[in-house]
């Protein structure tokens, strides 16, 4: 069992940390043996049956992992050493699944791995930007200014998914309200409509022939239906989470019509901040954009990098290097790169793009979003009034011929 302690030494100094012992009183007797007085010895909770069940604390969520990267960048900031600023995080971890995250960076950093390993470990919660973000820190010497920008980031996302969930939430609402209600009507009313008919010996109207067809298909398969289409979302999620997924889905992302454009701006501004973090640290340009290229998390712009990298250690400009890229790089990015290297200020030029693109994201989210709910609530009418006319105008129909 492990037990998170405080203890002091014979000087006086807080020490704290994560100890395996089979109880309280023997993790007390352990540490007493090291010479520490002990303060607290909190047994690391395992989570309950119902937390298992809904999986509400055994996921961190956006907003945990903000709050995170904040605290662990103003411990730094403090001069806190980084082993112990995880070990007090630990200790203030608000649910168990950011206590386990700790809990396994703390035991990466004693086992003597670096801190971007460590984070590697846990893609799950990170993601390679965050990884290749804060190796960058580490290469260049600016881990608790890294950790700085990426608090700001995790808080920026985690406030664009609140504004995507608060616009989503009404015209899902009615999504599910009319997936319910057209269900129950499909398969419970379409039989009884196809036997009326058959009945008075004539024929429906195309949409009402649809909607005994759908009810018929739903009433003898709807089950079966739910499971493959579980199952399949299953597959696709697992296949998606692979490194072979992930290429995939790196290239397709690209290609979408509206959402494509924005992951774009976003991978740019990406690019252009880990390489401006790089070359501010004092990192050579070749290491910094070939690390720049890996912390987009797309494989596109991963190969890109490697290819600028490989050109820069051939003596060509960024500028123009970025150049030939310029499907993935608009030509502002190559004409403010070439201001930068005239001037000799690449690392804030480069800063100064990443800022421009990260606006123009928050922009085209916004505008999005402000499209999002009208175009939904448009949508779902449209099938009410479909299905409206799919079951009373033949009735009315009906109803004329008697």
């Amino acid at each position: 069992m492990k037990f998170v302690y405080r203890a002091k030494d014979k000087t006086g100094s807080l020490k704290t940390g994560i100890i395996e012992a089979r109880s309280a009183g023997s993790a007390v007797r352990t540490l007493q043996s090291y010479g520490l007085i002990v303060l607290d010895v909190i047994p690391l909770k395992k989570s309950s049956f119902l937390d298992t069940l809904f999986g509400s604390r055994l996921r961190v969520t956006k907003k945990d992992l903000a709050i995170f990267l904040r605290q662990f960048a103003t411990l730094l900031s403090s001069q806190v050493p980084l082993g112990e600023a995880l070990k007090t995080l630990a200790l203030q971890a608000p649910t168990p699944a950011v206590k386990d995250l700790v809990f396994e960076l703390v035991s990466d950093i004693d086992a003597g791995l670096p801190l971007s390993k460590a984070i590697e470990k846990r893609a799950d919660v990170f993601g390679e930007f965050y990884s290749q973000m804060i190796r960058s820190g580490e290469i260049s010497g600016r881990l608790e200014e890294t950790l700085n920008y990426l608090a700001d980031y995790a808080e920026h996302e985690n406030d664009l998914t609140n504004k995507a969930k608060a616009a989503a939430t009404y015209p899902i609402f009615l999504l599910i309200t009319f997936i319910i209600v057209a269900s129950v009507i499909t398969i419970s009313l379409a039989p009884q409509m196809a036997d009326i008919f058959e009945e008075f010996g004539t024929q429906p109207p195309l949409m009402t022939k649809i909607l005994i067809v759908v009810g018929n298909f739903l009433s003898h398969y709807g089950l079966l239906l739910i499971v493959v289409g579980a199952g399949l979302v299953w597959l696709l999620t697992n296949y998606f989470r692979s490194r072979e997924g992930q290429t995939v889905l790196s290239v397709y992302l690209l290609k979408l019509p509206i959402l494509g454009k924005i992951y774009k701006k976003i991978y740019i501004a990406r690019f252009c901040e880990t390489g401006g973090t790089l070359i501010k640290g004092g990192i050579p340009t070749v290491v910094a954009f070939k690390v720049a290229g890996g912390a987009t998390g797309n494989y596109v712009y991963y190969q890109i990098g490697e290819k600028i990298a490989e050109s820069l250690k051939a003596g060509e400009s960024l500028s123009n290097t970025l150049r030939k890229y310029y499907e993935y790089f608009p030509p502002l990015v190559s004409q403010m790169v070439a201001i930068g290297e005239d001037t000799g200020r690449l690392d804030e030029i480069l800063r100064k793009v990443a800022q421009y693109y990260q606006k123009e994201v928050d922009k085209s989210f916004a505008s999005l979003l402000d499209l999002i709910q009208p175009v939904l609530v448009v949508i779902i009418g449209l099938f009410v009034g479909l299905l409206v006319a799919a079951v009373l105008l033949p009735i009315y129909q009906l109803v004329q011929s008697v």
